[in-house]
């Protein structure tokens, strides 16, 4: 195989120290795998001649940037990514902390985590009480003599338990090998090419916290919490759009943006989820027509599989995506990895959705018979407000009970996530902070925040800050730190989930 390495990615590196790594780098055998399947990748159809060939000069230029920076890391102590940057000028931060996360799944570079904890004073519960706080400190050593890790098939993340069903390694697997639905995830091993790369976007697979975390922090416009991620601004919001008003769960600022992406063509195509022919069962649906896009409207509690229609839509030359907070960061992960070059390029901008837990459809209708003694189709809207789980019915009714009472019919996989406001988006949208008829919002790009405030001007939607109401985002970084906290670990090497 040969590989014209980009000379732009690759300045002040000696030819000699540039043709080892990209030796190297060919050996990876991720690389090989993609090289070798090439027959069977094309044969699929997912991705052109023209496309397989970006992919996989990305998968060597990342490659050959990583054997480069795991050079330079050899013989040094135990360093933060911080210090690690400082250490390596020759790339881009963001690329030096992506490739040492990376390095560390290869087996290549080790973790080593300390904890320190301190008390501190905070009010609970009225009071004022003396609190011990834990810090996790996080530093990155090359191993003396490592073994390269090999990726398995995502099937070990589902067979762990931890998997979102986001869809996400459907759409980027080469050879279609993957079928994932609400409830199940499914490989053809005599399709599969044992790539690695669904493992490498897996959003359940390997941690990149600390490299979202150690990124966003060098954006010094960005404002930093460690329960809601980095952000713009944050907003307490709701439509001026009568229509929307109609269809709405909470302040209907998604479809509001929506409605003002498409109008405007500043995308082709939005991807979300609608009713299937059962009621309150999501399926993921692409809108390219303002007319049908009022059928997105509300918040479906059940789960859906919703990047598995991406590459369905990546004849659109640009689109927004809609989804929870495992998709904004499966989408984050398969543009970090596993070359830097995101598969779909056509995603123009993130929606994220708050999210504490989902339902299966099944234990949902058993939600609603057990705990209200109704039928799902006589349900009109469900909402979480309060701590009550709150359904409204076809005759007018509305009935509520202690959200407590609910959350032994959640998904199991979602005790795994610890994100409640969808990290990973441009723009997160929610009810926790805001009053009835209106929505959160969270800004997390400059992107987003251009996006946001361009709608208000148009005047689609009103506005004031968050930290101006009640209860205010007080309340949604409380609820998101408890998120935070009882999230599980997830082990996978050993094939378990940890409680």
């Amino acid at each position: 195989m040969v590989q014209v390495v980009n000379s732009n990615s690759f300045k002040g590196i000696s030819p000699k120290n540039l043709m080892e790594a990209t030796y190297q780098a060919s050996g990876n055998f991720q690389v090989r795998a993609v090289f070798e399947a090439k027959d069977e990748i094309l044969k699929a159809g997912k991705f052109s001649e023209n496309e397989f060939y970006q992919i996989l000069d990305a998968m060597v230029d990342a490659e050959t940037e990583r054997k480069l920076v795991l050079e330079r890391l050899k013989d040094k102590d135990p360093l933060f990514l911080e210090e690690i940057v400082k250490e390596i000028k020759e790339f881009p931060a963001d690329n030096v902390i992506r490739d040492v996360i990376y390095l560390r799944e290869q087996g290549y570079v080790q973790e080593h985590v300390e904890i320190k904890t301190k008390m501190v004073i905070k009010k609970i519960k009225g009071e004022e009480k003396e609190v011990e706080v834990k810090e996790y400190f996080y530093r990155y050593q090359v191993i003396e003599s490592p073994i390269e890790q090999f990726f398995e098939p995502v099937s070990i993340v589902f067979k762990a338990g931890v998997c979102c069903q986001c869809g996400w390694c459907s759409a980027i697997c080469p050879v279609n090998a993957i079928e994932v639905t609400a409830d199940t995830l499914e490989i053809d091993k005599d399709a599969c090419m044992k790539c690695g790369l669904c493992f490498s976007v897996c959003p359940k697979s390997f941690s990149i916290d600390q490299a979202y975390k150690s990124i966003k922090k060098l954006d010094k416009s960005l404002n930093w919490s460690d329960k809601i991620g980095a952000y713009v601004n944050t907003y307490t919001a709701s439509t001026t759009i009568d229509e929307i008003k109609e269809v709405r769960q909470d302040g209907g600022v998604v479809t509001s943006i929506l409605e003002y992406l498409l109008e405007k063509k500043i995308v082709d195509a939005i991807v979300a989820v609608q009713h299937s022919k059962d009621i309150w069962r999501p399926e993921p649906i692409i809108v390219d027509d303002v007319k049908d896009l009022y059928k997105t409207g509300g918040t479906k509690y059940a789960n859906s599989p919703s990047l598995k229609i991406i590459d369905e839509a990546k004849n659109y030359e640009n689109l927004a995506f809609v989804g929870v907070p495992c998709m904004m960061k499966a989408i984050e992960k398969g543009t970090l990895f596993p070359s830097g070059l995101p598969f779909f390029n056509n995603i123009k901008y993130k929606i994220g959705l708050f999210c504490m837990e989902s339902f299966p459809y099944s234990d949902l209708i058993k939600l609603v018979k057990d705990k209200f003694d109704k039928k799902i189709d006589e349900l009109t809207k469900m909402n979480i407000d309060k701590g009550k789980f709150i359904i409204n019915l076809t005759s007018g009714e509305e009935l509520k009970v202690d959200l407590k009472e609910v959350q032994s019919y959640a998904r199991d996989n979602c005790h795994f996530c610890e994100d409640l406001t969808s990290d990973y988006a441009d723009i997160s949208v929610g009810s926790i902070g805001s009053q009835a008829g209106f929505s959160s919002v969270i800004t997390r790009t400059k992107e987003g925040e251009k996006l946001f405030n361009d709608v208000v001007r148009a005047g689609l939607i009103e506005t004031k800050s968050l930290k101006e109401v009640k209860p205010g985002q007080g309340l949604l970084e409380r609820i998101a730190g408890i998120k935070r906290k009882k999230c599980k670990p997830i082990d996978l090497k050993q094939n378990k989930m940890e409680s």
